[in-house]
């Protein structure tokens, strides 16, 4: 590996670095000697046209008013830097809002405010603060919003994880599940660089941006961007090399390819016939100007699904050439559906008529392109944005391998303009919030960007972006994303590509499509449905039904250390799914495919779909830290037609737990019941304390303390019951003050 010029400043930085390099996620948390810093609204400053109201339902009795303009500031002081979770107490006038939040001048990007009557919690994570006083300012930028209260805790440290880091396709080739083994490999530990290349017969040449940084750093990107938009446009598109450009890219010059789908529909479709041709100014891709319907697109039998499927086999011709020559994609399709936030704030088509006709559209498009017109080469980005109602577009984990944020940071739209700054914050906040949303799912990335930020601000704080694809420069100083210093500086652009945080293009290995241990796909051992549109008698008809497609769900558990006592382990797996269903699939354990063992079990779900199975691992080494939980079928048999009945599932928990002489040991102090005493059971005390709403024993939140965890929680004998004196014992038992924690020890 070549020697970078870029020199790494300061212990901070590595410190950040190694940080990402060993970690896993855990949910943030406070620690046990810290209560939340609360900050009512009314005592802030405040510009322009907001207000301070009497609310009796108000915390403090007021609260600030944001209308037509203007900024809140509140000044808040910690004794210690380091991330925090903020969650201000607001809601939205009429819809959902959304207002920018920068804090100690740096931009932390929008708050999504949900509509309401009533003050409700909106949490952003992971926000740098430093020890002192700081400064968060709320800037309008668009609608009205009321304001109660704002509190502060600050984080144990911020890990990242991935749960599901193996492409959904079951019958994925071998260079694509390498590809993916790569993401997942460097994930938390590197940014990988990526540009998007212009459209054909943009302001300038198609290499423009590849060669300005090229000349400006040394180095081009790992990834190039790609958009097969208007290759398979029935209106007016055409062979544009978007496919031979790809193959330059991976074949011959050992990149990763990356590709996005601005697909074009007629404004007037009602009128339209199929097969006509069209100018471009016919047609576009917003959702203001067409009467194109997204979920008549996913349905059989419709104009627009005759319309969107003709477009789908063009584009499978493309991707299929690409299998043939062993070339996976990073493939993101309708992007950005969400928009604006909520059920009305797409700006795209195929999100005009909101999250259940989109998520339709998506898996029709996932199933059309994989289980009927083979494409198997394709990593499925989807894209999420951080607001309150985002998760209600998320298609589903099993159509989904990567989630994308799109970052437009230095642009203003407070004023009712655009305002055109230099913003390079990393956005940790963001990443932290749709890591949080989606329960660390899957990776995330920055799949499109104008400021890329730094490597030592990613660093610093901690901001895991699985990679960045700058967009391409569009002629003009507002949309030059990538050389106009208003977005990316030269100095930031030199910084980042000859960072060792950053990977580029000569950094990518020669084993990239052909990792070590990957095997060709077995179609012998998948079991998948094909989904397909249901045709409907009435061309008009906006519902349909789809068959559920099976697929297999994986979940990594790690393994905690072997009590010194314990005569063996079990695994206690948790299922909900169909009333009665059979349920049933293996524990997976080993180094590489040729000594990869499983353990099979099964069971039967309740009246009320939950199962519960303990599996004996006793065939499983204890030198092994982790294993994988599989879930190989879940289907109910349909006595009329003698056939079994794929049926949906979710893996709600996968623990191991050590048996001591047959039973359960018990490990006082384990409060959270995950075999280990730490500090995460200080913080599960104290939250159940102070909010026993939703962390008590019967709390809203999916980690409140059990009935179990009550129990080994009590553990300080000079009080009754469950108390911060509890917390207080154990936190002197990891200082190593007491020598153990038993209340029952002499």
């Amino acid at each position: 590996m070549r020697t970078k010029i870029f020199k790494k400043a300061g212990a901070a930085v590595m410190s950040a670095a190694l940080l990402l390099n060993t970690a896993l996620y855990s949910t943030a948390a406070v620690t046990a000697a810290d209560e939340p810093i609360k900050f009512e609204f009314e005592n802030a400053e405040i510009t322009g046209t907001i207000s301070v109201e009497k609310d009796s339902n108000a915390s403090g009795g007021s609260v600030l008013k944001m209308t037509e303009d203007g900024t809140i500031t509140v000044k808040l002081t910690v004794e210690e830097g380091g991330p925090y979770k903020l969650t201000f107490y607001a809601f939205g006038i009429g819809t959902d809002k959304q207002q920018n939040l920068s804090v100690n001048g740096s931009s932390q990007g929008a708050i999504g405010i949900p509509q309401g009557t009533e003050y409700q919690p909106v949490e952003l994570t992971a926000i740098p603060l430093k020890a002192g006083e700081n400064t968060i300012v709320i800037e309008k930028s668009w609608g009205w919003s009321q304001f109660d209260y704002l509190t502060a805790e600050p984080m144990s440290g911020a890990k990242i994880e991935a749960k599901q880091i193996t492409p959904c396709d079951q019958l994925a080739t071998v260079e694509t599940q390498s590809l993916m083994a790569y993401l997942a490999d460097n994930y938390g530990k590197h940014i990988i660089s990526g540009q998007q290349e212009i459209y054909s017969g943009g302001p300038h040449g198609l290499e423009t941006e590849f060669e300005y940084l090229k000349d400006t750093t040394g180095h081009y990107p790992a990834i190039r961007g790609f958009d097969y938009g208007n290759f398979c446009c029935p209106l007016y598109g055409s062979d544009d090399g978007s496919t031979d450009r790809v193959i330059d890219w991976v074949k011959n010059k050992g990149g990763i390819a990356t590709a996005s789908y601005h697909l074009n529909v007629p404004k007037d479709f009602a009128s339209y016939t199929i097969g006509t041709k069209m100018d471009w100014a016919q047609s576009t891709y917003t959702a203001k100007d067409t009467d194109f319907s997204p979920s008549k697109a996913a349905t059989a039998g419709t104009k627009e699904n005759e319309y969107y499927l003709s477009t789908l086999k063009t584009l499978a011709k493309e991707f299929n050439k690409l299998e043939a020559e062993g070339i996976p994609v990073i493939w993101r399709p309708l992007h950005e559906a969400e928009g604006g936030g909520g059920e009305n704030g797409s700006w795209f088509w195929w999100g005009r008529e909101g999250s259940a006709a989109y998520k339709k559209l998506w898996q029709y498009t996932y199933n059309t392109l994989t289980n009927d017109l083979n494409c198997h080469n394709l990593i499925w980005e989807w894209n999420s944005y951080n607001f309150a109602t985002s998760k209600d577009w998320y298609p589903g984990d099993n159509y989904v391998d990567i989630i994308g944020y799109d970052k437009y940071s230095c642009t203003d739209w407070s004023t009712g303009s655009a305002r055109y700054y230099h913003n390079d914050s990393p956005f940790s906040s963001t990443f932290y919030g749709i890591m949080e949303k989606y329960d660390s799912a899957k990776m995330i990335s920055l799949a499109e960007n104008d400021s890329f930020s730094t490597p030592d601000k990613l660093q610093e704080e901690k901001a895991g972006w699985l990679y960045f694809c700058t967009w391409y420069d569009g002629g003009s100083d507002n949309n030059n994303f990538l050389s106009n210093p208003t977005f990316n500086t030269k100095e930031d652009t030199i910084a980042m590509y000859q960072s060792e945080y950053c990977i580029t293009l000569d950094e990518l290995p020669a084993t990239l499509y052909k990792k070590d241990g990957v095997t060709p796909p077995d179609p012998s051992k998948t079991t998948t449905s094909t989904t397909t549109a249901t045709t409907t008698a009435d061309p008009n008809a906006t519902t349909t039904t789809t068959a559920y497609k099976f697929a297999i769900q994986k979940k990594t558990v790690t393994i905690p250390e072997k009590p010194a006592l314990a005569v063996g382990k079990q695994m206690n797996i948790t299922i909900s799914g169909a009333p009665n269903a059979s349920i049933g699939g293996a524990i997976g354990f080993g180094t590489t495919a040729d000594d990869w063992q499983n353990i099979e079990w099964k069971g039967n779900a309740d009246k009320d779909g939950k199962l519960t199975v303990n599996v004996d691992l006793k065939e499983m080494p204890d030198t092994f830290k982790s294993c994988e939980v599989q879930v190989w079928w879940s289907n109910v048999w349909n006595a009329a037609t003698e056939k079994a009945i794929d049926q949906p599932y979710t893996i709600d928990s996968c623990k191991v737990n050590y048996l001591m002489g047959g039973a359960l040991e018990a490990v006082w102090g384990d409060a959270n019941c995950d075999n280990t005493v730490d500090m995460s059971d200080v913080v599960l005390i104290m939250q159940a304390l102070a909010n026993p709403n939703k962390y008590g024993l019967e709390g809203t939140e999916k980690t409140h303390i059990t009935e179990m965890g009550w129990r080994w929680a009590d553990v300080d004998t000079s009080s009754e019951g469950v108390t911060a004196n509890d917390a207080l014992r154990i936190q002197e038992y990891l200082l190593k003050k007491v020598a153990k924690l038993d209340p029952t020890a002499k």
